[in-house]
Formats: C-alpha cells, structure tokens, sequence
C-alpha cells in the first residue's frame, strides 16, 4: 500500500505466532489484554514475540508486498493465487467496489469473507524477524463483520508451507484498521521460514486461502 491516512477504531492483545497478507500496513493501534500462548507475531515483533504495536501518528506504510514485488522471483513449483475473477463487495458494506489502483490489487473470495490480492500474486519480503518468525499483517473483510458490535474479531489465521513441512497458527481474536479500503479486520501471523505458503483464515465458519511466496 502506497498512501492514505489509517484510523483503528481498537487494539489487540499481544499475540505469538507458532510459525500473508497478504496486504501490510503500519497502523495506529495499541496493545490489549495478556499474552496468549500460540499467538503470531507481527510486522514488527519485540524481542518477545509478542504482537506489539505501538500508537504511532496516523500514517501509512508501504506493505513489503507492494514494493517491487517482481524484483523478488518466485520459483516455478510456487504458484501465487492471483484474483483473476474479482470480488465486488456488498453494497452496504463499507469498502469500495474495488481497492485504490494504487495498490494494484482487487478483492478476492466471497460476501461470507475476501482479502485484497495484488494482481501479480502475493510475494512477502523484508519482514521483521523476530521470535515467532517472519511478521507479517494480513487484512481481511466480511460482510457479517460490524466493527461496532465486534471490535476485536473472531477471526483465525494459519499457515501451512506447500514446499515443506512449516506450519504456524495466529488465533482469534483479532483487531480492526480502517482506511481508504474500508474497515477491515486485522490479524497479525509470524512465518517460521521462507517459502511457499498457503494462508488461511476462518471468521464465523467461513475459510478463504490463498497462496503467497515468502521471501524474508
């Protein structure tokens, strides 16, 4: 992501990752409750593992994976989900029909849940290492999502690598960040290596994949 002011309406409590956005964004938020064991890491992880992110001013920082991406290349056994059969939103919901071409990317998935995807295909790069792993934000949008009645989501996230044998898991909950793509739920995972990725997270029974490469 490129530009735009980002508001979080809530915090989330630190997490700890076992082990994709898919979409990175430095946001405003803060820390809530205690540490869980089996939480994620995330974009920038203390020494702890922990998910701490502290209140900065509103600004917007580029996602790894909106920088350059192709510069990064991507075996030919790995294969990037790409959304090349767009998602358009509900109208009621509060995201555009599609994201700001500045983030070269459109929706992807379904009414029940849908992430944003670049067009090119999810590369993850320059990730913070920390205890957890490789940290990484991933966003995502639900039409029975209502950050009003649900601050802090109920939304899961997994890993599970398609060229070997890592595995990771970021439990619920989440938290919430809204900008010019809408609100959306925000959940951090930590990456335990470097590879091809397969992402998948669950809100109210629903599950969306996709796959990402991760560079470090």
């Amino acid at each position: 992501m490129r530009s735009g002011g980002v508001h979080v309406v809530m915090a989330i409590r630190p997490i700890r990752a076992l082990a994709v956005s898919v979409l990175e964004v430095a946001v405003l938020i803060g820390c809530v409750a205690a540490p869980t064991p089996g939480a994620h890491g995330s974009v920038s992880p203390p020494g702890s593992g922990s998910l701490t992110i502290p209140p900065a001013t509103p600004t917007l920082t580029l996602s790894p994976s909106a920088n350059a991406a192709s510069s990064h290349v991507v075996p030919s056994s790995c294969h990037p989900t790409k959304p090349t059969h767009p998602f358009v939103p509900p109208a009621e919901y509060s995201a555009p029909a599609r994201p700001p071409a500045y983030y070269d990317a459109e929706w992807y998935g379904t009414g029940r849940l849908w992430t944003m995807l670049r067009h090119g295909g999810e590369v993850w790069f320059d990730l913070p290492r920390g205890a957890d792993g490789l940290g990484q934000k991933t966003f995502w949008w639900s039409g029975d999502f209502d950050v009003n009645h649900e601050p802090q989501p109920a939304i899961s996230v997994t890993g599970r690598q398609l060229d070997g044998f890592g595995r990771f898991a970021s439990p619920a909950p989440g938290t919430n960040a809204g900008a010019d793509f809408g609100t959306a739920m925000l959940i951090g995972v930590g990456v335990p290596a470097t590879g091809c990725w397969e992402i998948t997270a669950t809100y109210r029974r629903a599950t969306l994949s996709y796959v990402a490469w991760v560079s470090g």
